[in-house]
């Protein structure tokens, strides 16, 4: 059976979402993880919109006394990455494509599909993309890809690989009605568990990478073109074919200056002072 390779950028990018007590020194507290961490996403949204809640996050995450920078820091760098996934290729030399949705890779496995049979797939990534509350079938989208790639035949067999971070907590203790008939031929492993696995990727066919730019923190997108840059050849879709659901050239790294964004926030925290102060004197 041969194989697509999916990489979502935010496979390497961490979050305590799921922490029950994340600690706040500015506070000398805790709270839990979900609301500190506040991540959400909507591939239709303006990138001038995710650029003001990127800017807020930062902003936020600085008044709890968080390292917004420090807090997103790659537990697995990329060529580490890729030197195990080079390991499990047994080196062969793939066409890779990239994107900004991960949609696209439903599309790739329905194209390969028509040459190849029906795909296993094997996808890095912090989240299963079996839909969660998109289940139309009529609606591709970056939640839903695998899931209409299995209804459709296209895929046969589906490893999620969850990073090491995060581990299985998205996946565990949550019932899918929808996946029953799917439960043979999906499996979930964490990267240490794929890294120490013995078998390896089966006639591998092609790679797909997407950045989820709604998602991921635009101060990381070098680390995304680094990713890219691995492959002897990575083509663009979104370039090529044109966007699905999103805003983004992902060919180019978003505007990010720390300088800038901190001095935002100073004047906006020095701006409030000043209300406070204004408020109190009557």
């Amino acid at each position: 059976m041969s194989t697509l390779i999916s990489i979502d950028w935010d496979f390497f990018i961490p979050h305590r979402m799921y922490d029950e007590e994340v600690y706040l020194p500015a506070f000398n507290d805790t709270m839990h993880g979900m609301l500190v961490y506040d991540w959400q996403m909507s591939e239709g949204r303006s990138p001038a919109l995710d650029d003001i809640v990127w800017r807020t996050r930062a902003g936020n995450f600085k008044r709890l006394g968080l390292d917004i920078e420090q807090e997103t820091k790659l537990p697995l760098s990329v060529d580490d990455f890729m030197l195990e996934l080079g390991i499990k290729l047994d080196d062969a030399i793939l066409p890779a494509w990239k994107a900004d949705s991960h949609a696209w890779a439903a599309i790739l496995a329905r194209d390969f599909h028509k040459e190849y049979g029906p795909l296993s797939v094997v996808n890095f990534d912090a989240h299963h993309d079996l839909g969660y509350d998109n289940l139309d079938p009529e609606k591709l989208a970056c939640d839903n890809w695998v899931l209409l790639g299995l209804e459709n035949g296209h895929i046969r067999d589906y490893t999620l690989v969850y990073p090491d971070w995060l581990g299985k907590h998205e996946w565990e203790g949550v019932k899918r009605p929808h996946l029953k008939k799917f439960s043979k031929r999906t499996h979930v492993m964490t990267w240490s568990e794929w890294v120490m696995a013995s078998t390896m990727l089966d006639d591998p066919q092609v790679a797909f990478q997407c950045r989820s730019s709604s998602w991921t923190p635009p101060w990381l997108d070098e680390g995304f073109q680094s990713l890219s840059d691995e492959w002897s050849y990575t083509g663009c879709l979104d370039c090529d074919f044109g966007k699905h659901n999103t805003g983004y050239d992902v060919c180019e790294n978003r505007s990010w200056n720390w300088a800038e964004i901190w001095a935002e926030v100073e004047q906006h925290d020095q701006l409030l002072r000043e209300f406070k102060e204004m408020t109190k004197n009557g």
